[in-house]
């Protein structure tokens, strides 16, 4: 992936103080409706970070990837905010590899936000599928905001989420379309941005975008997810399966999942000590 286009914002989110912080930190978030009002307070939102992070050993061998750090502020530190900044304040995290540091680490610096560590086991054998299906209890009832653990991305991106119009949604990066490699998870949509397929199996020329690794679903189709997810994994000993299929398989059962462009914003998803290395060094030039 050439992160070219994703450099611009990294300052300002790796809490620095430029003018896109100031941009960023001080919008009014206000729901437009009852409905956007009442999916707000039903919303929990979950954030995966259990896994090894194998591409960026030995960086990771004692640290999980979550609370490497760009700039001053650790990736999982930046999520927090965010969502504090987007009034959602019930947060699920899937934790296991190092699961005491990131715990450790939550409870220390956000004592302030209601957060719920589920333990996958299971961590060294499993895909975020089943982190995903782990967290089934605690969202009993409530619509789900579901977050990669291993991407940095402008606060405005979740308030343009959160404030669409459409119940399902998922975030896409347009503009990365020309750099799509077999390694992104791509999306490709209808003409009126309708999510078609979502699979890293798509051909690059073929697809619309990149997901994000942000989605929300209302609390009907989050329970229908849930439903897939376990069908998928204890039926069909699907282990190590990503929960994009179970995406696709809600879209095969007629459910509608829109795909919004984050334009004007943007998102880094850190996969690679080449992406670490690049974000910190570019913060490393602008402040030196």
């Amino acid at each position: 992936m050439d992160h070219r286009s994703s450099y611009e914002y990294l300052l300002a989110i790796a809490g620095f103080d430029t003018k896109q912080k100031a941009k960023i930190t001080s919008f009014d978030f206000k729901p437009q409706s009852n409905h956007q009002l009442i999916f707000l307070i039903m919303t929990k939102a979950v954030i995966l970070a259990a896994g090894l992070a194998q591409r960026l050993k030995p960086i990771t061998n004692y640290t999980p990837k979550s609370l490497l750090k760009i700039g001053n502020k650790t990736i999982l530190g930046m999520t927090l905010e965010s969502l504090s900044e987007n009034q959602i304040s019930e947060i699920v995290i899937v934790v296991g590899f190092e699961a005491a540091q990131i715990q450790q680490y939550v409870r220390k610096n956000y004592p302030q936000l209601s957060i719920e560590f589920v333990y996958n086991a299971e961590y060294e054998f499993t895909n975020n599928a089943y982190s995903l299906l782990l967290t089934q209890k605690a969202l009993e009832g409530h619509s789900l905001l579901l977050l990669d653990g291993d991407i940095v991305f402008d606060s405005l991106i979740l308030k343009k989420l959160l404030l669409c119009e459409e119940e399902n949604t998922l975030a896409f990066n347009k503009a990365h379309k020309n750099f799509l490699t077999s390694e992104e998870i791509k999306v490709r949509l209808t003409q009126d941005n309708y999510i078609i397929e979502i699979s890293k199996d798509i051909k690059p020329i073929l697809a619309t975008g990149e997901s994000v690794g942000i989605h929300r679903f209302s609390e009907p189709t989050t329970h229908m997810l849930y439903h897939i997810l376990h069908q998928q994994i204890h039926q069909q000993h699907q282990m190590d399966e990503f929960y994009e299929s179970a995406f696709e398989e809600l879209i095969h059962q007629g459910e509608k999942i829109y795909a919004m462009d984050i334009a004007p914003y943007n998102s880094m998803e850190i996969d690679t000590e080449a992406d670490w290395h690049a974000a910190n060094k570019f913060v490393n030039i602008h402040i030196s």
